[in-house]
């Protein structure tokens, strides 16, 4: 059994064409078991309007949310001359935005805002369901799934992205009993108590990934609008590689340290059952570019990929009495938890410790810096990046990087010996990829 992503980028015409080949190839291919389990993202630029509707109540990012959606089904009922109407599921989403309003926009009940965020999701994936439906012979029988029944949190939430680990329950086999074709929604799960939780933006990825670890799946493949894991970003690399493997290890930092392609999240399900995930581009008509990512058996093939996080705050944190001294650490770092701060980088020396963070709520980490200047001499910096090369022969790449050419304010090597970092202005992020690019391939 298969299970394929496609992602917003692939919620179009030329997307859903694909789709519709990759389906009857399937079905064409597997006469043992055919089954396909197809989870989709929200069409490309949805989500944020949902966000920024439920930011501001306006009425209009609602009514561009159905021009959005309206724009694409138009496009479907010209090309195949069809009828597809989604009135009743617009309706749905007026009736949870009312309801949202009428709790005098419950800032605090953020599973009202969860069921609003994600109905790109169920509009995208009620487009395809009634699509394939028109165009499949009745002996593909097609059914459409809701990922609330099966997607939950571990743990109780009343958070909009919970913290919690999510995983596919068994329900799922109640569900997938006869072979057939299954569309289901990425990105919303449920608690325990079934409140409506989201996974987190690219959280799809990760919908994939617990569906195919719990099904035990041949493979993942996730459709996107790249061909797959790159040595660098093309738009700023032209001559960027296309890695055609890497092992999950690798990939799994790759994601962590801001590669765009794959979820963090998603890389542990698909190795804990050594199922291979496939990145494959939905614009690319030949199909004949992508990436595996899988178990590497003593694998000689030498990798590395660059990846930036931009907009960056660093911390550095300065007291004489941290010299052989103890407890500091706990409490520097616990006014970060206190604060609901996270960290990226972290390194030390006797009486400076310079960590990084994500967190762009300025009001916040203005309360966080005046926390920390009660105890200790406090810099903080804005607007820095972390550029990071990974790489499973990192110690031949680093024998080729000269930091000297490098305006850095810090330089961090992972413990696992797969990534070197550097915390960077933010305004010189791709100057220092092209540089770091190019003397790794020296």
């Amino acid at each position: 059994m298969k299970v394929i992503k496609f992602g917003g980028t692939s919620q179009s015409l030329i997307g859903y064409e694909q789709l519709i080949k990759i389906i009857n190839n399937t079905f064409e291919e597997n006469k043992t078991e055919n089954k396909l389990i197809i989870v989709l993202s929200a069409v490309s630029g949805v989500t944020n309007l949902l966000e920024k509707y439920i930011q501001t109540s306006d009425i209009k990012y609602y009514e561009l949310v159905l021009e959005k959606n309206q724009t694409f089904i138009n496009e479907l009922n010209n090309k195949y001359n069809l009828k597809l109407n989604l009135d009743d599921i617009f309706y749905s989403l007026l009736v949870e935005c009312d309801k949202y309003i009428l709790d005098n926009h419950n800032n605090h009940n953020n599973h009202i805002k969860a069921k609003i965020i994600g109905f790109g999701e169920v509009i995208s994936t009620n487009i395809f369901h009634r699509l394939i439906s028109a165009l499949l012979d009745d002996s593909k029988i097609v059914q459409l799934l809701n990922s609330y029944d099966f997607i939950e949190s571990k743990n109780e939430s009343s958070k909009l992205y919970p913290n919690s680990e999510f995983y596919c329950s068994k329900n799922i086999f109640d569900l997938i009993k006869i072979d057939q074709i299954y569309i289901t929604q990425g990105f919303i799960a449920s608690t325990p108590n079934k409140n409506t939780v989201l996974l987190g933006r690219g959280g799809s990825d990760t919908t994939g990934a617990l569906i195919a670890n719990t099904i035990n799946a041949t493979e993942y493949e996730v459709w996107t609008d790249v061909d797959g894991i790159y040595s660098a970003d093309p738009r700023i690399i032209k001559d960027s590689i296309l890695l055609n493997e890497i092992n999950y290890d690798v990939i799994q930092e790759m994601a962590g340290m801001g590669a765009k392609v794959m979820h963090p999240f998603s890389i542990l399900p698909c190795q804990q059952k050594n199922i291979p995930i496939i990145i494959k581009n939905t614009f690319n008509s030949l199909n004949d570019k992508c990436t595996y990512i899988k178990k590497q058996k003593n694998s000689k093939e030498k990798v590395f990929s660059i990846a930036a996080q931009k907009n960056i705050t660093l911390f550095k944190i300065t007291s004489l009495s941290m010299w052989n001294a103890y407890g500091f650490v706990y409490d520097i770092f616990k006014m970060f938890s206190d604060k609901k701060v996270n960290v990226n980088i972290i390194t030390t020396s006797q009486f400076t410790i310079s960590t990084t963070t994500d967190e762009k709520d300025l009001d916040i980490l203005n309360e966080l810096y005046e926390d920390l200047k009660e105890s200790y001499e406090v810099e903080i910096i804005k607007a820095r990046s972390i550029v990071s090369i990974v790489s499973n022969n990192l110690n031949d790449i680093i024998n080729k990087i000269d930091v000297t050419k490098f305006e850095k304010d810090i330089i961090h090597y992972s413990s696992n010996n797969l990534t070197l970092s550097f915390v960077i202005d933010e305004q010189k992020t791709n100057d220092v990829i092209k540089l770091l690019h190019e003397m790794a391939l020296s």
